[in-house]
């Protein structure tokens, strides 16, 4: 928010505060949406409350014959609620406590119609979000386009076009993204777009809105889970020392990860039931013998559950490198919160130092990486 509309809001917050101060008896004892759906076919909608664990529904009301409805909340801390009439017709606000609301939409679309006064923080949700809702449409437009060029014996020049135009969207996002966070760096409404931008290469603004949400909002429970991620991004950052790993293999013998310092070592996250797993094991497999004498080695940890399962995989898929480990523990393995695994195949690329210089490489980006860590050209 530039300078200037810092001004007006906080002008528009003292006219609040002044208001309330002189007239506490005009002030609701809870929370107020009042709504207005356009093209309502009739029933229901709902309130619920999006907490860090779930969501939870908190209210509800039948819309009247002309549309209107009111919902009621109470809040202890400014919170994420949505307004919904079915599981994909939906629209996020952030409330605070007592706080009068005016909403108005389309039924047959609340996210692309709906309007809300009284909520300074819905407000900047609604502007970020229709933002990035714009910019999606136009990149669902270009995949579009490559669907239907399948069969055009030019596919790869116009593959190369699309690329080009998704890069330079994908940038233009970023942009917005990072200017909206420089201006809101205090608001939750940043909460909802900063995963459109990638730790790796980005990490700077998750921590420029984890310093400034910990200034504006301590002791917000969106603000702590925020804060818990970003130490966690921070601790796996790139640069920065891998976790220590000490884990069992299938004959019961401990491996440390520190154990390969000196290496080059891939830390590769698999199991024996994840197909991308197993297509991308050939591919490991070729890079450890072809660069194993060279200084670089393999440490694979399993999110395997059954043993049996997990020997034969080893075996059917010839990973002749020792260092397999695993808790068999599935998704409930110590190192899937470790290193923040949402999904695999996944790996972490160490430099001989036990550095973090890589994550998420495969195939030819993986193996380019490889060979420079060990000076081969």
């Amino acid at each position: 928010m530039k300078k200037q509309n810092s001004c007006v809001f906080g002008k528009i917050l003292m006219a609040i505060f002044t208001i309330a101060f002189l007239s506490c008896s005009s002030k609701p004892e809870q929370g107020i949406i009042k709504g207005n759906l356009k093209n309502f076919q009739g029933g229901y909608v709902y309130l619920d409350e999006i907490t860090v664990q779930s969501s939870k529904t908190k209210d509800s009301v039948k819309v009247d014959d002309k549309g209107n409805f009111t919902l009621k909340f109470n809040t202890k801390e400014p919170s994420f609620y949505r307004i919904r009439l079915a599981e994909n017709n939906y629209i996020l606000l952030i409330v605070n406590d007592k706080e009068q609301i005016d909403f108005s939409a389309d039924a047959n679309n609340l996210g692309k119609t709906a309007q809300v006064t009284g909520s300074i923080e819905s407000a900047l949700l609604f502007e970020a979000t229709h933002q990035l809702q714009s910019n999606a449409e136009r990149l669902d437009s270009l995949n579009g386009v490559f669907q239907r060029e399948q069969a055009n014996p030019a596919l790869d020049s116009i593959k190369y076009v699309l690329q080009e135009s998704y890069n330079k969207m994908i940038a233009i996002e970023n942009a917005y993204i990072k200017s909206f966070i420089d201006k809101n760096k205090q608001s939750l409404a940043c909460l909802a777009i900063i995963d459109k931008l990638t730790p790796e290469e980005h990490l700077d603004y998750y921590i420029k809105l984890d310093a400034g949400l910990s200034k504006s909002l301590p002791n917000n429970s969106y603000t702590k889970m925020f804060h818990d991620k970003v130490t966690d991004l921070n601790r796996l950052s790139i640069g920065s020392v891998a976790p220590e790993i000490t884990l069992n293999t299938p004959e019961g013998k401990s491996i440390a990860l520190s154990s390969l310092k000196g290496k080059v070592v891939l830390i590769d996250f698999w199991a024996s039931w994840c197909r991308p797993c197993r297509a991308e094991n050939p591919n490991v497999v070729r890079m450890y013998n072809t660069y194993k004498n060279q200084g670089f080695d393999i440490y694979s940890v399993s999110l395997d559950k059954d043993k049996e399962a997990w020997i034969k995989a080893i075996k059917d898929d010839q990973l002749v490198w020792p260092s397999h480990v695993s808790d068999l523990g599935y998704w409930q393995s110590s190192v899937v919160k470790q290193y923040n695994i949402s999904g695999i195949p996944f790996t972490c690329l160490l430099d001989k130092e036990g550095k973090i210089v890589a994550k998420g490489l495969r195939a030819e980006e993986l193996e380019v990486k490889v060979k420079e860590l060990l000076g081969i050209k």
